[in-house]
């Protein structure tokens, strides 16, 4: 049976720790945590050996790494000592036990800060920003700005390259040809590819929501401009990749190191926040005087600002809750060193929240596939019912249907892939050599024609969905591939 404090030793053991002024650890940023020392803190001796031996008979066993402690509980900590003995121990730790509770108050606090900065500046509309737009829409306004000409000449488009391989880039800017959603082998979509035959192609990927890597999606890209239909060498491509920060650049997923080696000079990472927004301040750029696109780039400059916190609202929303920080943490003027190792163990606690959030959150959507799997079972028993795991934790479930004469030729599926749920239709990898036939077949080609779907990387056609009425959806979508009279 265990243990339980007296209500006397308890406020004893409360009045020792609100007089004592307790150390961040900083040399271990990686487990936040405070500690007093014997000798060197408030508490006398024998108080001090007292909270120990209290925290000894009550304390619960837990086991941390290689460490199994007793841990005593006291209001929103649990403190510890290492097991030496009583008169060798000279400190006792303590480390929040509702890290939880406090992200989120304090993310209210900063919505209340950012709330009553808002209230006090004039009202600001941005249609960009309002409409939510998607990768796709952003890609089609940044290829819309270097489409403009000034004075017979693609200023803007010239003033882009310039910025981003200065004098390396050898070519004459005469005739470009500037496409979104270019699609090359094996149905890959390059965001905007700039070129003219014969001279260069300028691959831009476009990352502005950093959306996940695709397996070997620039090495596809290279491939793609290499092919019959482009006809570039390898001399004369380049690679521009723009994240939303200079933080994200592509990896190994994307391409290989050998491809890195080969357009290490005709490759650069341009970030929409710290490079984008540069350039389109630049005198370069400023020169061109045309009407409508001057008012296109102060919106579209307004809308990057405004995506990356960098407005004039922003900066002063953004001093206050450094203000509130400040104080809320106890972070000391003049000890960066302090405030450094607090803050890293802040950041820690609160990775460590969101890993858990991320956690369950991903079993919750687990259960809903699976869930959906087991409706599958009942409502569409005689087709072959598909359920698994994909690389990247792609976890899903669908039906396997015919495509004319070929069992089992089409899968519809349903799935939970990063932090997305996604439906549609792909192929059995046994049909792989006939995917770009069953793409085109009419029953299938209407959902990215006439519907809103998109064509994908390994999809005949995929969407993302909402979790509510999941199933519902996914059913519309197995009825009207089974049924081609049915709608969309």
């Amino acid at each position: 049976m265990r243990l339980m404090l007296t209500s006397s030793d308890f406020s004893k053991l409360r009045h020792m720790i609100t007089r004592c002024q307790w150390t961040f650890a900083k040399t271990m940023p990686f487990a936040p945590h405070e500690y007093i020392v014997k000798g060197k803190c408030s508490l006398s001796k024998e108080e001090f050996e007292f909270f120990v031996n209290m925290q000894r008979q009550y304390g619960i066993k837990e086991r941390w790494g290689k460490y199994n402690n007793l841990y005593l509980y006291i209001d929103d900590y649990k403190y510890w000592t290492m097991g030496a003995p009583l008169e060798e121990t000279t400190v006792i730790n303590r480390a929040k036990i509702h890290v939880l509770k406090d992200v989120l108050k304090m993310h209210d606090d900063m919505k209340t800060i950012r709330k009553e900065v808002e209230e006090n500046s004039p009202y600001h509309f941005n249609a960009l920003l309002n409409s939510s737009p998607l990768e796709p829409n952003v890609s089609s306004i940044f290829a819309g700005f270097l489409k403009q000409k000034s004075n017979g000449r693609y200023s803007v488009l010239e003033s882009f390259i310039k910025f981003c391989f200065g004098d390396s880039f050898a070519s004459n800017i005469d005739k470009p040809i500037i496409e979104t959603e270019t699609e090359v082998k094996d149905l890959k979509r390059i965001d905007i590819l700039i070129y003219e035959k014969g001279k260069y192609a300028i691959v831009i990927e476009n990352k502005i929501w950093d959306a996940i890597e695709q397996p070997n999606q620039l090495t596809n890209y290279i491939k793609g401009v290499k092919e019959p239909r482009f006809g570039f060498t390898d001399n004369q491509i380049y690679i521009v990749y723009m994240p939303s920060t200079d933080e994200h650049r592509p990896t190994n997923v994307s391409w290989n190191k050998s491809y890195q080696q080969t357009f290490e000079n005709r490759f650069r990472n341009i970030s929409f926040r710290d490079s984008v927004i540069r350039w389109l301040e630049s005198d370069d750029i400023q020169l061109i005087d045309d009407e409508y696109f001057v008012h296109s780039r102060f919106l579209f400059i307004d809308f990057l600002k405004r995506v990356f916190k960098l407005t004039d609202t922003d900066n002063m929303e953004n001093k206050n809750i450094e203000e509130y920080i400040h104080k809320e943490l106890g972070l000391k003027e003049n000890d960066h060193g302090y405030n450094v190792g607090l803050l890293t163990g802040r950041i820690n606690e609160i990775r460590d929240c969101v890993n858990q959030l991320e956690r369950m959150r991903r079993e919750y959507c687990y259960q809903i596939v699976k869930d959906i799997c087991l409706q599958l079972e009942k409502d569409y028993s005689e087709y072959t019912i598909l359920s698994g795991f994909k690389p990247g934790q792609y976890i899903f479930t669908g039906i396997a249907i015919p495509y004319k004469d070929k069992q089992d030729a089409i899968c519809v599926q349903i799935g939970f892939e990063d932090k997305n749920f996604i439906y549609g239709a792909t192929y059995a990898t046994n049909y792989k050599s006939i995917r770009t036939e069953m793409q085109e077949w009419d029953n299938v080609s209407r959902f990215y024609l006439n519907g809103d779907f998109k064509k994908g990387y390994d999809w005949l056609f995929y969407k993302g969905l909402p979790i509510d009425n999941a199933y519902d959806s996914f059913k519309r979508l197995i009825d009207a591939l089974l049924y081609p009279s049915n709608p969309i």
